[in-house]
């Protein structure tokens, strides 16, 4: 009878375990199905999912379905937003109703690794208001939009991500790493539910200000829930916030869609002032352990009211630190005897009612005292301001209170500044009614460490304030290897301060024997090269909102690959534009002196635009520093000597603060003082060309030549450049891709013609002579025209004769003549026949004859005048 029994219950059992298997088979299509209808029909973004498990067994006696890989993705204005990409979410329904397949009731909600962003506009449009309108008509009494109906008991969020970034309250809320549950019957209009809570980073910020920075959180907080009144109350509980305890009392009621009623208690009295300095990021870290801290701290306040768009509820919070010391063991001094009562409170809501009050705070630096107040009223309407600062600082004790590795710091500060008044006198322009006075000065200061990038020393300084400005005086320091003196006035300091966008006004003058700006800017990567030039630099942007009149005198300064001496001149900064007045300095063994602007109004295209005058500058040098010297003027590298010009250059600039070669628009005159041009190919290649060596090397003084920098092109006018007794006239352009395009034309000696350039010429005069029915010898200069081409490193020369007599010119010469000495001949002919008597015929036939033979000479000497004439004039 016994293994009867027991074969029955293993049957019936067997029975059950398959069935509770297949079970989730027979309703699978069913709901997913009636999971994506429900998702269709009521939400306005895009869903996937990556798969749907059911099961029953392990969530018994509850159905399990489980989405996998779930993602939800805005539209329109938050089209890149991602509001949730969970990892898995899990459901358990209660199997009758899917057996029943009328409502489907949701027991519990489980999230792992879920992450979400929710995201408001400043317009208030939130990302997660993606449901759908209800457009059909329902039967009175019934709310329930979908075939899910919510019959909560529990619920979990499991390594989960959250952001809430809401622009509309300029508030931001992290939490990472959370893990949080909750129980209750939400079935009910009245329970409680009782939620664990682990955040492992939380981060809150309101108006841009970091309240919590990534702290710790654990909370057990149990909730009294009233559905019905849309009312929460938080029962007793205990919060802990790093090291810090807090209490968080009271109830928040939505009564309605647009206002939220807070009555709140917090407090963490008289705890341990070292739990609340483990809120401080700075000091929460691995020296928290080895740091003792003791003393009082107590803070506690309210918040009671309406939270809608036009109010706030009414707050109140103090805050007390007394007898504090912060001392770490491995240092012997101490931060002791701190003081600080503050109070931030408001009592109706109204943020203009909004008071800080800080009537008192003290510290002592080991023995060195500071105290100081502050007290703000009236923020938004007409803030006022009441604030007092006085203490000596001696920096070298810092390093034997707090933990400063490899950092060297030393020093005296001194500070005894005050400032009262509202800013209304500060917009009325009446300075005199803000009450501002006082100095802070450094002595001896040295800052410097294996994490510092350059050493920094101040040997004196100080600055006096009033309320219209703030002066500066007496400012020795050296950053590096550059030094500084400078001294100058902040004129409108506070309309800076109170008054927004209004620019930040001031006139200084400084002097320096060293600026190393390479060194300032800081090193090369490692992937740079280290030679001078070819380091990168990086866009240098002007600051904005800031009105500056500098006067400057360096007598050594490094910039680039520039060494520059005796710089000196003005520089204007004002609307993100540095403007150059008369700014001259020594480089490259000459002078150079400059007039323009270099602006960053585009910061991803800053623009430069510049009057130079350059006096006797080293040809070589020039070339080896600027770059658009060897783009664009390759022959520099094979030019010995000294130049001068005057220029006008204007150009955008890219992200290594060199000039865009296609933007640059330049013109000037460039004088050639004396130089020696030797080596240069194309000078080589007319040479050869002609078969005249001397051309190779080229002595030139004083050779003036007119320049145009246009669309990445050199373009050069003509000029003359003298070689002996050997003139040539220059014209043409080359560009960045070093290809050529000149015209030169040549006047040379025939006796130093040889090959091909003297038959050519030879060639010429035959044909005219033949033409003219003359026999006239070249003259003793020939003109040729040189087209040269192709490359700076591979260039063509072309010899063009032909083309100095386009027109004939030289035949109608030599026709005009002979037809100008016929005439002649033939009226004296005349004119000694008339003359001649019957008696005196011989004797005037020798005479003919001999005027003939003149007539003849004389042709042959002007036609070979004239075409000399012409070569010449060639």
């Amino acid at each position: 009878m016994l293994k009867k029994t027991l074969i029955i219950i293993a049957v019936v059992f067997g029975i059950f375990i398959i069935a509770a298997a297949c079970i989730p088979l027979f309703f699978k299509d069913t709901i997913v199905e009636k999971v994506k209808t429900s998702i269709n029909n009521n939400v306005n973004a895009k869903v996937s999912f990556n798969d749907l498990d059911l099961t029953i067994i392990s969530s018994f006696p509850k159905l399990g379905i489980q989405l996998n890989d779930l993602k939800v993705v805005g539209i329109d204005s938050f089209a890149t937003d991602t509001l949730a990409n969970i990892k898995s979410l899990k459901v358990n329904l209660n199997i009758m109703s899917v057996i029943k397949g009328d409502k489907y009731e949701i027991n519990s909600v489980d999230l792992r690794e879920p992450k979400i962003y929710a995201r408001v506009l400043k317009s208030g449009k939130a990302n997660w208001d993606i449901m759908k309108p209800d457009t059909t008509e329902k039967a009175p009494g019934d709310t329930t939009p979908t075939n899910f109906k919510a019959a909560l008991k529990k619920y979990s969020i499991e390594k989960g991500n959250v952001v809430y970034d809401d622009a509309s309250m300029n508030f931001y809320l992290a939490m990472d790493n959370l893990n949080h549950s909750g129980k209750g019957d939400f079935t009910q209009d009245l329970f409680v539910l009782d939620t664990d809570s682990e955040i492992e980073k939380l981060t809150l910020k309101y108006a841009g200000i970091p309240y919590l920075n990534g702290v710790t959180l654990k909370a057990k907080l149990p909730l009294d829930i009233d559905m019905k009144q849309m009312k929460f109350t938080l029962g007793k509980n205990q919060i802990l916030l790093n090291e810090l305890v807090l209490s968080l009392v009271g109830s928040l009621a939505m009564p309605n869609d647009t206002d939220m009623l807070v009555d709140v208690k917090f407090n963490a009295e008289k705890s341990d002032l070292k739990n609340f300095l483990s809120l401080i990021p700075a000091i929460y870290s691995e020296n928290f352990k080895d740091m003792q801290a003791t003393g009082k701290f107590g803070l506690n306040g309210f918040a009671k009211g309406t939270y809608n768009e036009q109010s706030l509820p009414a707050f109140d919070v103090d805050l007390t630190i007394e007898n504090g010391k912060i001392k770490y063991n491995a240092l012997p001094s101490a931060i002791n005897d701190i003081q600080v009562k503050a109070n931030i409170a408001n009592p109706d809501g109204n943020l203009d009612h909004t008071t800080v009050n800080i009537p008192a705070f003290h510290l002592a630096f080991d023995k060195a005292p500071l105290d100081g107040k502050l007290i703000v009223k009236t923020p938004m309407s007409d803030p006022y301001v009441d604030m007092a600062l006085k203490g000596t600082l001696d920096l070298k004790q810092l390093t034997t209170i707090f933990p400063l590795k490899d950092i060297k710091l030393d020093g005296i500060l001194h500070a005894d500044v005050m400032a009262a008044g509202n800013k209304s006198t500060i917009d009325r322009g009446n300075y005199e009614a803000f009450k501002a006075q006082g100095t802070i000065s450094a002595k001896n200061f040295n800052y410097s460490g294996a994490q510092v990038p350059k050493p920094v020393q101040i040997p004196t300084a100080q600055m006096s304030i009033s309320p219209r400005n703030i002066t500066l005086s007496n400012l020795i320091a050296k950053v590096g290897k550059s030094d500084f003196n400078a001294q100058g006035t902040v004129n409108n300091y506070l309309s800076y301060v109170f008054q927004k966008g209004k620019p930040l006004q001031g006139s200084f003058s400084t002097t320096s024997n060293l600026i190393d700006v390479n060194e300032l800017m800081g090193p090369p990567s490692a992937t740079e090269s280290k030679s001078a030039d070819t380091s990168k630099l990086t866009i240098i942007e002007v600051p904005k909102n800031i009105d500056f009149k500098l006067g400057v005198k360096a007598k050594q300064l490094y910039y680039d690959n520039y060494d520059i001496k005796n710089a000196q001149g003005a520089l204007d900064i004002k609307n993100q534009t540095v403007t150059f007045r008369n700014l001259a300095m020594d480089m490259l063994d000459g002078a150079i002196k400059m007039n323009g602007y270099y602006s960053t109004t585009d910061v991803k295209k800053p623009k430069v635009d510049v009057d130079l005058s350059i006096e006797k500058v080293s040809i070589q040098k020039a070339f080896k520093t600027f770059n658009t010297v060897k783009l664009l003027a390759p022959i520099a590298q094979y030019t010995n000597g000294i130049f001068t010009t005057n220029l006008k250059f204007n150009s955008d600039l890219g992200p290594d603060m060199m000039p865009v070669y296609s933007s640059i628009d330049a013109s000037g005159m460039a004088n050639i003082i004396e130089a020696v041009l030797e080596g240069f190919e194309p000078i080589n290649k007319l040479a050869s060309s002609l078969n005249v060596a001397e051309l190779k090397k080229l002595e030139l003084k004083n050779v003036l030549a007119k320049f145009k920098i246009d669309d990445g092109r050199l373009q050069i006018a003509p000029f003359d450049i003298k070689k002996n007794d050997i003139l040539m006239n220059v014209q043409g352009s080359n560009g960045l891709d070093q290809s050529m395009d000149y015209k030169v034309a040549i006047n040379i000696p025939r006796t130093k013609l040889g090959g091909q350039a003297n038959e050519a010429a030879n060639a010429l005069l035959a044909s005219l002579n033949s033409k003219a029915g003359t026999n006239i010898a070249l003259g003793d200069m020939i003109k040729f025209n040189a087209l040269v081409g192709g490359t700076i490193k591979k260039p063509t020369v072309k010899l063009d004769l032909l083309n100095n007599d386009p027109k004939g010119e030289a035949t109608a010469i030599v026709n005009q003549v002979i037809a100008d000495k016929k005439a002649e001949l033939e009226s004296k002919v005349r004119e000694e026949a008339t003359k001649a008597t019957e008696k005196a015929k011989a004797e005037a036939q020798q005479k003919v004859d001999t005027l003939k033979k003149q007539a003849e000479e004389s042709l042959k000497n002007e036609v070979k005048n004239q075409l000399n004439n012409l070569f010449k004039k060639k």
